[in-house]
């Protein structure tokens, strides 16, 4: 077999033929939009000092139910309440191999003008993973018609009955990951 044309035609331009040089441009805008798309974070970050935009604890009353869908190593649920004193009140629960891996108690305020997502997370026996006092909060970044950008933290709307939530998670060497949750609303 000739070793030439096994290589990619992008890099062995000798053997590229009329009509492959033609739609060179057209590989290459697919090559930088799949590159795009696969870096695309879905989780912002608050700039140090900016301040949070206003926004309305009403616009999220698509929340209220109950969404699942895979989570980080098996089924995730996240469930929500209707806006309520200032508030939507919810949890979170990763299973791993069939069992709770641990759940969250969280709850999106009106902060001012503002919105702020908090949350606690817990073992499956209760056990807090956060000091008593601590309570992590993540204020809100940006609102962007179908999506509301906490810092590190995003829920959007994905139709009528889909919601995609991502969470930026710290690892033990200093790095950081985003996970991804792709739900459906099942009630």
């Amino acid at each position: 077999m000739d070793r030439r044309r096994t290589l990619p035609l992008l890099l062995d331009w000798r053997a590229m033929t009329r009509r492959q040089w033609l739609t060179l441009p057209v590989r290459m805008a697919l090559i930088g939009w799949m590159s795009a798309a696969a870096a695309a974070q879905e989780t912002r970050a608050l700039k140090p000092g900016a301040a949070s935009p206003p926004a309305r604890l009403e616009d999220l009353a698509w929340l209220q139910g109950q969404w699942e869908g895979p989570g980080i190593s098996g089924p995730a649920t996240e469930v929500y309440s209707a806006p309520g004193g200032g508030q939507i009140v919810g949890h979170f629960r990763q299973l791993r191999d069939g069992r709770v891996w641990f759940f969250e108690i969280t709850a999106i305020a009106q902060v001012g003008a503002s919105l702020e997502y908090r949350l606690k997370h817990f073992n499956e026996d209760l056990t807090g993973w956060e000091e008593k006092d601590r309570v992590l909060k993540f204020p809100l970044v940006a609102v962007e018609r179908d999506a509301w950008y906490f810092d590190g933290l995003t829920i959007r709307r994905d139709g009528t009955d889909g919601m995609i939530g991502a969470v930026r998670i710290a690892n033990k060497d200093g790095t950081s990951r985003e996970a991804v949750f792709r739900y459906r609303r099942v009630r």
